[in-house]
Formats: structure tokens, C-alpha cells, sequence
């Protein structure tokens, strides 16, 4: 199950360009159950009809259906020939209600933003838009790809538009957007020993607010950070691949922090609105990470650290090379770390059970050299 709130960039210079990342897009809103909408512009409603049919979605039927809305700028964005964001929000807000009253799990929006800046209305109004979408999304399960011609704006104004959305659109789906954290700094700028000991010592801090919290009845994450880097240093790739997952291990699950403290002890299945706040917490670890100048692959690999290769993971249903190697060694520690020991939804539990189940989904739902490395570490001594 992927998250319900993503928002989205995706620029173009060529409307067909975003024929394949804009029917990726809608189609993922439809299997989800969400209504979708689409505010054509220079992006027209023959190449949205194009982008769906791509998929095999028939726009007109879908039209009919109520499950799609398609209009244009001045039925839906403007009033009178102004842009004014409040007004926009709360419109979002509204149609995603009414859409959840209505049957739907939520509200898919796509739209050609670009011509905005045609308006009255300066840049900080549409930057302040931007951010506050971010806050809408927190709330209700509603999504946004926001598209932009970049023709239209210049560089300065682009960058600044970017870091506004977690995710940009690719013809793969969305995937993380880096402009949408401040530039971390680089491994080699860190190399000094008083940086390494620094970003130490925050990943341990960290960890211990997890500890503390009563999270987990061992220290899972101090196990996650040295099966990770046992398992990295099998690569041979040098200290860089082996110090990104040591601490990317060590402050993993800090998006758990936002979990309610019954979720935490439940037996049992949780209910599925709490699986979907579980299922947001790499995303909220991901922007927590962000604001300690980490590599940024380590942040990356927080956010992707419950990503499957066939696409079950969450919170972005990543496949295959979309996930780095980061973050497919993280998910296999950790899933080995869980697994070797006692959770309260759960009796069995043991390290020989946690490597025969990497075991059985190599290749599937694991990377098979990750898993291979898994092995050698166990094989050369590792315990936990």
C-alpha cells in the first residue's frame, strides 16, 4: 500500500513528454479509489486522453462514470481572472471531502501550473500556494502533480517551485525530489574525524529517542545500523556505502515517533487507518533527516527502507533500480533485525526464520546480492 498524499513536480517543454509520467499518475489514483481531476492549459484534454489511454483508461467513460473531472484554469483556478491561493486550498479541501463522502479513498489532482505566473499574482503567492498543499496533504488523503512549463520561468523561480514538493513525477511514478531539501554536505567534505564523530553522535542520539519512546524491546536500530554496514562492507565499495547505512540504520524509524502510543504495544493487526499513519513514517523520517547535513543518501534510504523490488512496498511502491542500493541493503537488514526478534503482533520469531524469509523472496522482493551479502555477513561471524 503506497501513500494516499504525494505532491508532485514535473516540468515539460513538450506536452508529450508527460504523456507517460501523467497516465502513470492518474492510473495509480483510479486503482487506489481516488477521484481524479485534471486543469488542462497548454497541456490539452486530447494529450490528457492520450496519457490515460496509455493505460488503458478511457477518458470519456471515466467522465460519465463521476470517477474524473477534467476542466480548465478559469473553471477551477481562477475567479474572475485572479488566482488566489486561499480560495484554491479551500476548494481542494472541499472536493477532497466531498469526493471521501462520496465513496472514494481520496482526491488525485493534475494540473498545468505554469500559466499562473500569466497572472496578477506574484511568486510568492504561488510559493506560498505550494507550501500550503504540503499542509493540506498532512490531513486528507489527497494528491497533487504539479506541472510546470519550463519555458515559462526562469531557473531562479523553477528552483524555488521544486523545493516545494517532496516528490518530482518521472515516467516510473513519483520518486524523491533532493530539491526539496537543503543540499546536505557531500561525504568528502565530512571526512574530517570531529564531522564523522558529530554525525555519529546524532544517529546514536537519535536512536535513543526511539529506545527511550519503548519502542521496540531491543534496540532495533543500533541492530538495523551494524547489520547494514556488515552488509555494505561485503559490497567492497569503501567507507562512504558503509557509513551511509550505519547511520542511515541508527535513524531509520525516527518517522515513528509520530505513531500513537497504543500502536506501538497493539497486538494483532492495526486497523487501516493506522496502517496508513505507519505507513507514512518513512516520509516523515525522510524530512527529519534532512535538517542534520547527512550525505543525502542517507536520507534517501530512510525514506526507502520499506520498499520492495516488485513495487509492494511503501510509502512510494518503488520497483526494481528505482530504489537505491542504499536503501534495498536497508530493507533487507531490517527486516532481518525485526525478524530475529520478539514483537508483541507476532509469537515466532529467530534469526534462522528471518534469513529464510530473504531467502524466499530474493530476486523478488529483495535484491539477491544484498541478500548474498546478508549471508556473508552471517557466514563470517556476524551476530546480533
Amino acid at each position: 500500500m503506497t501513500s494516499l498524499a504525494t505532491h508532485s513536480i514535473s516540468v515539460y517543454s513538450n506536452p508529450q513528454s508527460l504523456e507517460k509520467p501523467l497516465g502513470d499518475f492518474c492510473f495509480k489514483g483510479y486503482r487506489r479509489g481516488m477521484k481524479l481531476i485534471f486543469i488542462s492549459n497548454r497541456i490539452t484534454r486530447s494529450d490528457f486522453k492520450k496519457a490515460l489511454s496509455l493505460y488503458g483508461l478511457d477518458l470519456e467513460e471515466m467522465c460519465r462514470s463521476g470517477q474524473l473531472i477534467v476542466s480548465d484554469k478559469e473553471e477551477s483556478y481562477l475567479k474572475g481572472g485572479l488566482f488566489k491561493p486561499e480560495n484554491m486550498l479551500r476548494m481542494l479541501e472541499d472536493t477532497t471531502l466531498e469526493a471521501v463522502n462520496s465513496g472514494f479513498n481520496g482526491l488525485c489532482v493534475g494540473g498545468d501550473m505554469s500559466w499562473i505566473l500569466d497572472t496578477s499574482l506574484d511568486m510568492n503567492g504561488l510559493l506560498e500556494y505550494e507550501s500550503e498543499v504540503n499542509v493540506l496533504m498532512k490531513k486528507l488523503p489527497f494528491s497533487a502533480a504539479c506541472i510546470y512549463d519550463i519555458s515559462a520561468m526562469d531557473g531562479k523561480s523553477l528552483l524555488q517551485v521544486s523545493r516545494l514538493h517532496p516528490f518530482t513525477l518521472e515516467p516510473e511514478g513519483p520518486v524523491p525530489n533532493f530539491d526539496y531539501f537543503e543540499k546536505p554536505l557531500p561525504l568528502e567534505d565530512c571526512t574530517s574525524e570531529e564531522c564523522i564523530r558529530i554525525f555519529r553522535g546524532v544517529s546514536v542520539m537519535l536512536s535513543e529517542l526511539l529506545r527511550l519512546r519503548g519502542l521496540y524491546t531491543e534496540n532495533h536500530s543500533e541492530s538495523v545500523s551494524r547489520l547494514a554496514r556488515s552488509i555494505a562492507e561485503q559490497f567492497g565499495r569503501g567507507e562512504e556505502l558503509s557509513f551511509n547505512l550505519e547511520a542511515a540504520g541508527r535513524v531509520h524509524d525516527i518517522g515513528m515517533l509520530s505513531l500513537y502510543s497504543d500502536m506501538i504495544v497493539k497486538p494483532g493487526k492495526l486497523t487501516w487507518y493506522e496502517c496508513k499513519i505507519l505507513h507514512e513514517h518513512p516520509v516523515l523520517g525522510y524530512e527529519l533527516v534532512k535538517k542534520v547535513p547527512f550525505p543525502r543518501k542517507v536520507a534517501r534510504a530512510v525514506l526507502e527502507h520499506h520498499e520492495r523490488l516488485d513495487g509492494s512496498g511503501y510509502p512510494l511502491g518503488l520497483r526494481g533500480s528505482q530504489i537505491s542500493l542504499e536503501g534495498r541493503i536497508l530493507a533487507v537488514a531490517e527486516v532481518v533485525a525485526a525478524m530475529s526478534h520478539y514483537r508483541t503482533y507476532r509469537v515466532e520469531h529467530g534469526t534462522r526464520m528471518a534469513l529464510k524469509e530473504i531467502s524466499d523472496n530474493s530476486g523478488k522482493l529483495y535484491d539477491s546480492d544484498v541478500v548474498s551479502a546478508c549471508y556473508r555477513s552471517f557466514e563470517r561471524g556476524f551476530t546480533f
